[in-house]
């Protein structure tokens, strides 16, 4: 068995490359139960947690990021912290900001979801065959480059 075979064909692709072969009407029914407002402020606070190296994020960087009103994103901030998923708190008396931090519980909700995701595409990818699937991979990068020679021909960044 390659290395390839042993790690699987995803590990050779990056999280945009993932995003942008998997993203389907399929593969939101199979997440529909996550994909609602909370699990999208869940996925951001982890995802916060990583890039950052802060646990905690500010709610007017949650109503930046997620592009939904205060009170929308206070209220499913509320609803997260009703279900022990995330912890609510300020800097100061308040006025220096408020903040959440994401428990145990929705840490491990979260790596739950992704092994799952991951798992599912590994047998997408299996399924279409990984020899298939990783030619696939470099025709879509060949396009992308000649999409961005021909943007940048016309005056200007690519899309």
């Amino acid at each position: 068995m390659t290395e390839l075979q042993q790690e699987g064909v995803l590990s050779t692709l990056t999280p945009e490359q993932t995003d942008k072969l998997f993203h389907s009407p399929a593969m939101r029914r199979l997440f529909q139960k996550n994909a609602s407002d909370e699990y999208a402020l869940i996925w951001l606070l982890s995802k916060h947690m990583k890039d950052r190296g802060s646990e905690k994020i500010y709610l007017k960087d949650m109503v930046r990021e997620m592009n939904l009103p205060l009170p929308k994103v206070t209220a499913i901030a509320r609803s997260l912290q009703n279900k022990g998923l995330v912890t609510w708190t300020h800097d100061g008396n308040g006025e220096e900001g408020t903040y959440i931090i994401l428990t145990e519980l929705a840490v491990s909700s979260v790596q739950t979801r992704r092994q799952a995701l991951h798992s599912y595409h590994q047998r997408v990818v299996n399924a279409f065959g990984e020899e298939r699937f990783l030619h696939l991979i470099g025709e879509i990068a060949q396009l992308e480059g000649i999409l961005q020679q021909e943007a940048e021909k016309v005056g200007g960044d690519a899309p």
